[in-house]
């Protein structure tokens, strides 16, 4: 017997000996939760800090948002494919692959020579992690019994909220101390310790061997998404005319309605048409999208407010911010525990009702020049929307079953990414250069009403009998 068999039997040994203890749930979570905070603790910090690194690494303002965009548009194009591909070859494996390539590319990102390599270097990094995404929901889901999943995705969103909020509490002073490079080797090093905790614990998964994996329906979805999200997002920097936005917003469509095409006379889809006609499938993400139009509109459009109503500098806009993660986290959980208790509709239409509330009490804070009152809006805001999030993850697994955990997933993460991006453009071409507290109210109406329409597409939600 060589060394490699006796230390894969060993791995085995201890994996076996761990699935056995009656907390191995707990662990599978804890697992999960960490892996998951590793991979989006750096966002906020990295944001704050992008003015400093362009002057650092010689570019411009309008390249180095590159560094924070284009992630967020690999992220919206990955995670339906990655998810998929978990449900057919096994969660477990997609789950272990995504990290490896996570830490490596994590740690690459710090040697960036330029702004190319950098936004390179952490988009594959950032796209490699969340691949993982759809597979850890997925590994949650299948371990816990479905009384117990709502409390355990709630767990997991609140941990999603407050990574980024640690991020700036320990990595601003890291930045200080050290320079932005520190940011990502402090990351991959705890990619590596997720990844090792995650070989002896997360769970295998069912695969599907005699499935074969939709590739026509992937690159035409990609395509898809990917040409809709960056027309929509440069857009308003490089204008609605450019050759490249108008290029995108036609192969858009173009691509999306073949993809339609394509999942209707495959014998495989990527994402089953059925699933569509399925109320709790349908409606639960539409609804999340929609109110992900107005949360994100609106958080992108604080740090503005806060600089030109207060003339507050970027370190203290930062804390300002912090209530809003805070509250997310704090009611995600909230959330988890009264879905099984209220059902999905009663919970989602509640928490965005709550968010328009919010809206209105932070636009008149802003139109008031009350600080504080702007500020509880804000916090209540976050609020509202992490109240829904496990409501609505749940509805959505449960509505396809657990065979297709990650496709649900990753769905549900494209879709709000697309409800995002359109948030963030309308906002931030209404906003522009106003610095009027009224025009300021107006917006937060204007959000407040997304989310009222959110809402209306809840009431279709059906809830379903927990399981005893």
């Amino acid at each position: 017997m060589n060394k490699g068999d006796h230390g894969g039997r060993g791995l085995t040994a201890r994996r076996n000996h761990i699935k056995q203890r009656p907390n191995y749930r707990q662990w599978v979570l804890y697992v999960a939760l960490f892996s998951t905070a590793t991979g989006s603790y750096p966002v906020t910090v990295l944001s704050a800090s992008l003015p400093r690194i362009a002057t650092q690494i010689g570019t411009t303002d309008d390249t180095i948002i590159w560094v924070i965009a284009a992630p967020l548009l690999a992220f919206a194009v990955v995670t339906p494919i990655a998810g998929k591909l978990g449900d057919l070859y096994g969660h477990r494996r997609t789950f272990l692959l995504s990290f490896s390539l996570g830490a490596v590319l994590s740690l690459a990102t710090s040697l960036a020579w330029d702004i190319t390599s950098l936004i390179v270097l952490r988009t594959l990094a950032q796209a490699a992690m969340a691949s993982a995404g759809p597979s850890t929901m997925a590994m949650i889901v299948s371990t816990f019994p479905r009384r117990d999943r709502s409390k355990a995705l709630g767990t997991w969103a609140a941990v999603v909220a407050l990574s980024p909020a640690v991020g700036v509490v320990t990595g601003g002073p890291l930045i200080e101390w050290l320079g932005w490079r520190a940011l990502f080797v402090v990351q991959g090093s705890a990619v590596l310790v997720a990844l090792c905790l995650a070989l002896l614990v997360v769970p295998e998964t069912p695969t599907r061997p005699g499935v074969r994996f939709d590739f026509p329906g992937s690159f035409t979805l990609g395509l898809g998404v990917s040409g809709l999200l960056l027309g929509i997002n440069r857009g308003i920097a490089w204008g609605w005319g450019h050759p490249t936005v108008l290029a995108c917003l036609v192969i858009a469509p173009l691509s999306l309605t073949a993809f339609t095409i394509i999942e209707r006379r495959t014998s495989s889809p990527l994402l089953p048409p059925e699933f569509l006609r399925r109320p709790n499938f349908t409606y639960p993400i539409l609804s999340q999208a929609v109110m992900q139009a107005g949360y994100m509109g609106a958080m992108v459009m604080a740090p503005f407010l806060l600089a030109r109503l207060w003339g507050f500098r970027p370190t203290i806009i930062g804390l300002l911010m912090l209530p809003r993660p805070l509250t997310f986290a704090l009611a995600a959980r909230l959330g988890g525990r009264h879905d099984p208790l209220r059902g999905a509709r009663k919970v989602s239409v509640t928490g965005m009702l709550i968010f328009a509330g919010a809206m209105v009490i932070a636009g008149v804070g802003a139109q008031q020049h009350w600080l504080f009152l702007f500020i509880s809006g804000a916090a209540l805001a976050g609020a509202g929307s992490g109240y829904i999030r496990a409501a609505v993850t749940n509805a959505v697994t449960t509505a396809v079953g657990d065979q297709d955990l990650g496709i649900a997933g990753g769905t549900i993460n494209m879709v709000q990414q697309v409800g995002a991006a359109l948030g963030i453009t309308v906002l931030t071409a209404l906003m522009g250069d106003h610095v009027d507290g009224t025009w300021f109210l107006f917006l937060h109406l204007g959000a407040a009403a997304v989310a009222i329409v959110a809402a209306l597409l809840a009431t279709r939600i059906m809830d379903q009998p927990t399981p005893v």
